[in-house]
């Protein structure tokens, strides 16, 4: 029999020799001959083959690899989808309205048998579509009663007072009550007898206890120094929001002002475009005037037109901040007792405004009292290194009947006790150092919050005193550019000046009485943001620009 290795290589040879014929016959149109083919080469061929099959199957693994994971994504793309339909969108909101509703019932159920009102003031407190008059002063009063974080900083400072209590409990007497039941069953086998009896106890117990530290190594000491100082900190806070809420009523309050300011500049324009317009026309009809500038006037107006329109969407806009400011429905109208901005004096020296924001600003006193703080915390790390004294005493009763106060079986201890851990693995040692750490971190905050307190007095006192030379300087331009708007008005008239000196100075005056308005908001609110950063209390010494420093308050 013939071997099986040889054969496949002849059986292989024999494949090439046709291949190679056919492949001759077809490349030349002669008879083709038959190639001897070496057998040597049946291995090469057989490994090529091999190794080609791999590859095929190795990537129809990967296609099929590809195509499951694809097909798992798109699985989960539809699971997701379908997790969030707006029908379930809709019934989840519902539930949670529902919710809602159902708690705020019985919230109010609880408050009217207790005779209590809601501490959280729900926006409404006025008519939709009501009309409220606003003076400066109430409206920062206004701000003040209603800003939910000033709310929520006087619950922090309830947080506080609770927390210094609960450090003094440190100290105090720790009174423990036990009471304890049992019921067993014993079993006497006798060998003898061959039988067992069970006996069945109940035992009831009654104990007191009371531990009174004596020494603690200033650990309670300490906590409660810290939690003192958590109070002085949460009061501070409260100075910070209210200084930041008066802040944001007076921006909201100039802000509306200045805007309906420019919504009345920007409808005189309309008004002296559509006068301009109307004498252009006229003259256009008689033969005096070319058609250009009726059209030149035109595309004026209507560009005055459309800025007159963005500027009463600014004051709806406005209206609606002061509104939310103020805690009022967005749809409430509100009338200023100002017209125009102020420009009134405001004498301080850059020097006195720094000084006192270094002695009064609350980050600058949060900044020092959060270094206290970490002194205090080394102490209390370092209690782990000294002894803790404390005395115990006690009272017990027992009995087989409930309740077990049987005053025949009665004990009582008392005694004193000192613990000293000489050995702690280096936790204490750990806890030290960490906490001088964090002192070198609060000293460093210190300095930084001082030091942006300082650029932050300095920048808004040279606010104020660019603002208010920017004042000064376009009062002036505005009056030029009134003036030259009734002069190329006239010159135009009277047939000597032409259409775009009008048109120019129309322009020109509009630009100047902006810039004017702009440099009042900026003085305005700039005086604002100086007391802020100096940390003026918003209650006392706050002086109002129209009082022309005379020390009034609001």
């Amino acid at each position: 029999m013939m071997n099986n290795k040889l054969y496949k290589k002849l059986v292989i040879a024999m494949m090439i020799t046709t291949i190679s014929t056919v492949a001759v016959a077809s490349a030349d149109d002669t008879t083709a001959s038959v190639r001897p083919v070496d057998l040597s080469q049946a291995d090469e061929v057989q490994a090529r083959a091999k190794a080609e099959d791999k590859e095929i199957k190795a990537q129809q693994a990967q296609q099929k690899k590809a195509a499951k994971a694809e097909a798992k994504a798109r699985a989960k793309a539809n699971a997701q989808t379908a997790d969030i339909t707006p029908e379930m969108r809709e019934t989840l909101a519902q539930k949670i309205a529902d919710d809602s509703a159902k708690l705020a019932e019985k919230e109010a159920a609880k408050r009217a048998k207790k005779n209590e009102t809601d501490p959280v003031i729900v926006v409404g407190r006025v008519p939709t579509n009501g009309v409220v008059d606003l003076t400066l002063p109430r409206t920062v009063q206004m701000a003040l009663d209603y800003n939910r974080d000033i709310k929520n900083s006087k619950y922090s400072l309830r947080k506080a007072e609770y927390a210094i209590d609960e450090a003094r409990a440190g100290r105090a007497p720790v009174v423990d009550y036990t009471f304890s039941a049992q019921r067993t069953r014993a079993t006497n086998a006798s060998l003898a007898s061959s039988r067992s009896t069970n006996a069945i106890s109940n035992a009831f117990g009654n104990s007191l206890a009371v531990t009174i530290p004596l020494y603690t190594g200033g650990k309670v000491e300490g906590s409660i120094d810290v939690a003192k100082l958590g109070k002085v900190d949460a009061q501070e806070e409260i100075l910070r929001v209210e200084q930041a809420t008066k802040y944001s009523a007076v921006e909201g309050y100039y802000a509306l002002l200045a805007y309906q300011e420019l919504q009345g500049v920007y409808q005189e324009a309309v008004t002296n475009l559509q006068g301009h317009l109307d004498n252009v026309q006229a003259q256009y009809n008689v033969g005096t005037k070319a058609r250009v500038d009726v059209l030149s006037s035109a595309v004026s107006l209507a560009n005055a037109k459309t800025t007159a329109v963005t500027a009463e969407n600014n004051v709806a806009i406005s209206e609606s901040n002061l509104n939310n400011i103020l805690g009022l429905p967005l749809q409430t109208q509100l009338n200023l007792a100002d017209h125009q901005l102020p420009f009134n004096t405001y004498n301080i020296s850059l020097q006195e405004a720094t000084d006192y924001a270094m002695r009064y600003r609350p980050e600058v006193l949060q900044a020092a009292l959060a270094v206290q703080q970490a002194e205090r915390n080394i102490s209390i790390a370092d209690a782990g290194n000294k002894p803790t004294v404390s005395v115990t005493g006690g009272n017990s009763w027992s009995d087989n009947n409930f309740p077990g106060v049987d005053s025949d079986r009665r004990s009582w201890n008392i005694g004193a006790g000192v613990t000293y851990t000489f050995y702690d693995g280096g936790a204490t040692k750990a806890k030290v150092n960490q906490a001088k750490q964090d002192l070198l971190v609060a000293r460093e905050t210190e300095q930084a919050t001082r030091e942006s307190v300082q650029l932050a007095v300095k920048q808004a006192y040279l606010n104020i005193r660019s603002a208010a030379q920017k004042v000064e300087e376009t009062q002036t331009i505005v009056d030029q550019a009134r003036e030259n708007y009734r002069i190329q008005n006239i010159r135009y008239q009277a047939g000597v000046g032409i259409n775009l000196d009008v048109l120019d100075a129309q322009l020109s005056l509009n630009e100047a009485q902006v810039n004017h308005i702009q440099a009042l908001y900026d003085y305005n609110v700039g005086i604002a943001k100086l007391e802020q950063v100096m940390g003026v209390d918003v209650e006392s010494g706050v002086i109002h620009p129209s009082l022309n420093g005379t020390g009034g308050q609001y």
